[in-house]
């Protein structure tokens, strides 16, 4: 009997073998990824990007956007390209002279990832935000990049009244001002929610207050049936969870409070030692301040909570706010903690006891979820909004980084622009000793030279070399009158307008590759709700190599 068959026999039937390769998309975003994982990645290709004004400083930072992956950006300029753009705008060829600007930078930043939309819109900006001011607030986000101020201020003012109502659009203002070697970045917003600000810890081990499950597990293990190799791969924190039951059952219940009783209660686990060079005891014992430490819900928790917002929530809140009402419930009761995070830090211990420890915080991190998720319901029914108004991801990731959310107060541009509300304080505390000094001078030269524009319809230095000291001179008595009078304008001041003035707001490739990846990593915040964004200006000054950040 021959049981031989062809070959076209042999492969009919056979399933094809899976492939667990990445897919196309997660290949080319592979890294970032990893930074704000799909959630952000999500955010970002659902970003729509308006830069107003568009030189190379614009033009790099919507590179490090269009890079990365948003939905879509829209350049709006009614200029021509010059020669002197070509020289600097690396997202131009010299074929672009006599062309919009706006159209041949799009043309090119398109080229950077095919699956980002483009446009440009070849009109004054001005114009537009008087005879159709919805085309602004249609945006996710809004960069300018070195507009004249009156109009800078203009679309401030916009977008800072489109957020006041309530529900209202809040969209985010990046401007961009820059003169050689010195650049200013400012943001404005009136409420941004941060999601995750990706702190350096999210472990909430509870030791002085543990879950039933954890302190069962701890005190069911019995030391004198494990040999030393087992015993020296005990984690920490069920060494400690355990020592700490023992000492209250001995102890009416309390913790070590005096540093006598500390002192015992160290001395306690350096006893139960089986050989001295185990090293999950030495890192109980330097971990042992937990213990008496209580646990607590963190400062900037408490303060979000008495955030009027998060008190009155309403069928058009955020749904940050709504989580964190949710979360003053969960806190009211027993325990009086947050949620338990299900992340362990790394400690000296076997694979299967690290795991078992592991599971017991997954498990009563889950039953947490389920807790919140009921009380979450019963917060959406009262206000009106159905049960899936919140994604689950959103509510998990919520519950699983409590202490790593927050929300930002933003300040209107115009306020610090007319010289009123911080940087008043700021003015009156400045000390030339000061490390921060250079760059507030600078930010101050910054200012007087936008008046300077007001003025004259011009940039300070932007004239003939003999004219630079009349205009050095002028810039000067707008300081002053920042400062106040009877003031003296410092000498780092003075510096500080040489410099600008020097620069003759003209773009360096340099400063704008620098400050465009400034620009683009604080849209990334902005857009992805993570991470703590630039809460309000930053100076850069590349002449000495420093730069400072300020609130106004």
């Amino acid at each position: 009997m021959d049981d031989s068959i062809d070959v076209t026999q042999a492969t009919t039937g056979t399933t094809d073998i899976p492939s667990y390769r990445p897919d196309a998309k997660t290949r080319r975003y592979d890294r970032q990824l990893r930074l704000w994982a799909s959630a952000g990645q999500r955010s970002l290709e659902s970003a729509r990007v308006l830069l107003v004004g568009c030189d190379a400083t614009g033009c790099q930072a919507l590179k490090n956007l269009v890079l990365p992956g948003i939905s879509h950006f829209t350049i709006l300029s009614p200029s021509v390209t010059a020669s002197q753009d070509v020289a600097t705008n690396f997202f131009l060829h010299p074929d672009s002279v006599g062309l919009p600007i706006a159209e041949q930078s799009v043309r090119y930043l398109k080229e950077l990832n095919p699956s980002v939309e483009g446009s440009a819109r070849v009109e004054d900006p001005a114009s537009l935000i008087t005879s159709n001011p919805d085309f602004f607030t249609s945006f996710t986000l809004v960069i300018t990049a070195n507009i004249k101020p009156a109009l800078e201020l203009q679309l401030s003012d916009l977008l800072w009244q489109a957020s006041a109502g309530v529900g209202g659009p809040d969209i985010p203002l990046i401007a961009i001002r820059n003169s050689g070697f010195v650049g200013r970045v400012e943001i404005q917003l009136r409420e941004h929610s941060v999601v995750d600000t990706h702190p350096d810890t999210t472990h909430t081990l509870r030791l002085d207050t543990p879950f039933s499950s954890l302190e069962q597990h701890a005190r069911s293990l019995d030391y004198s049936t494990m040999d030393s190799m087992e015993h020296s791969h005990i984690p920490w924190v069920v060494l400690l969870v355990r020592a700490a039951s023992l000492w209250r059952e001995s102890h009416g219940g309390k913790l070590p409070e005096t540093s006598e009783e500390k002192a015992q209660f160290r001395n306690a686990l350096k006893n139960e030692k089986m050989k001295g060079d185990e090293e999950n005891y030495d890192e109980a014992l330097a971990q042992a301040y937990r213990v008496w430490n209580q646990s607590a819900i963190p400062w900037e928790i408490k303060q979000l909570l008495e955030d009027v917002s998060v008190k009155n929530v309403s069928v058009s809140s955020k749904n940050l706010h709504i989580l964190l009402s949710t979360l003053s419930t969960f806190v009211a009761s027993p325990p009086h903690l947050p949620p338990t995070s299900p992340s362990l830090p790394d400690m000296h211990s076997s694979t299967t006891s690290y795991i078992a420890l592991q599971n017991l915080y997954k498990a009563e991190y889950q039953a947490d979820l389920a807790k919140f998720r009921d009380l979450l319901s019963g917060v959406l029914t009262r206000i009106g909004l159905p049960d899936d108004s919140i994604p689950l991801e959103e509510v998990e990731g919520f519950v699983k980084n409590v202490g790593g959310v927050g929300i930002i107060k933003g300040r209107a541009l115009r306020g610090s622009k007319e010289g009123k509300g911080l940087i008043e304080d700021e003015i009156a505390e400045f000390d030339e000793e000061n490390e921060s000094s250079t760059c507030f001078a600078m930010h101050l030269a910054l200012l007087a030279s936008e008046r300077f524009y007001t003025i004259h319809g011009r940039w300070p230095g932007t004239q003939a070399q003999d004219d630079m000291a009349e205009d050095n001179r002028e810039v000067e008595e707008i300081l002053q009158g920042l400062l106040g009078k009877g003031k003296v304008v410092p000498d780092v001041m003075v510096e500080a307008i040489s410099e600008v003035t020097r620069g003759g707001f003209g773009t360096i490739p340099t400063t704008a590759a620098f400050l465009g990846g400034v620009v683009a990593q604080e849209a990334i915040k902005l857009v992805t709700n993570q991470y703590t964004p630039l809460d309000n200006t930053v100076i850069i000054n590349l002449v000495k190599s420093e730069s400072a950040k300020f609130k106004f």
